[in-house]
């Protein structure tokens, strides 16, 4: 769970989003966001899974993957996402 903060950060990055659009989808202030993602706090199962949702990449996949998988997992789900509008 040490390195969550830094595939969360690069999902974002993947998908193009804001810290401030994430924190508002998991309706949590941007500086509470950020310090999940600068692994100065450990996100709660329920936050995870808000953000699972929004990425649309399973909880198993974003914990047990390494960063270079979860990469590639995301990209994928960014272009499965542009590829229905």
């Amino acid at each position: 769970m040490k390195d969550i903060g830094i595939k969360l950060k690069r999902i974002r990055e993947i998908f193009g989003y804001s810290q401030e659009y994430v924190a508002h989808f998991c309706n949590i202030s941007q500086s509470a966001y950020c310090k999940k993602e600068s692994g100065q706090r450990i996100p709660s199962l329920e936050r995870l899974i808000q953000l699972t949702t929004l990425y649309d990449i399973d909880l198993q996949d974003l914990i047990d993957l390494d960063l270079s998988e979860i990469s590639i997992l995301a990209h994928r789900r960014q272009i499965e996402k542009l590829l229905k509008n």
